[in-house]
């Protein structure tokens, strides 16, 4: 059976074939150094689109061949801990926490462009 722990090893894996100063894991490590030692730990599992932007800097340092090929077993696993960590207890309550962190960040987003759409049409005279 999978679990966190596997997937955090393959991570540690694939992230040991990256530069840490560039690509998506340089920005992700700048960013969050906290939150991908997190994931590096198998204390949080990243989000998929975190874990595709890694494997577009494996593409770009090794080959779309040897990306394709690690993105297959990097799914499984993923997917396979996702669940894993989803049925731990009090998963589903921490599950509902994100949504709704994910929520409330969507929608101050959502005002910010707003707010650069509206100060943009108003222009530079704010005419």
């Amino acid at each position: 059976m999978v679990d966190v722990g596997t997937f955090a090893q393959y991570l540690r894996e694939l992230t040991a074939r990256l530069d840490p100063g560039s690509g998506w894991y340089g920005v992700f490590t700048r960013r969050d150094p906290q939150g991908m030692r997190s994931c590096l730990d198998g204390v949080e599992i990243p989000p998929w689109d975190v874990v595709e932007s890694l494997l577009a800097d494996l593409a770009a340092l090794h080959g779309t061949q040897v990306a394709e090929r690690v993105s297959v077993r990097a799914a499984a696993l993923y997917s396979a801990s996702v669940a894993a960590h989803d049925r731990r207890p009090g998963g589903r309550q921490e599950l509902v926490h994100r949504l709704e962190l994910m929520i409330r960040e969507q929608g101050r987003a959502a005002e910010r462009l707003r707010t650069a759409g509206a100060a943009g049409a108003a222009g530079p005279t704010g005419a």
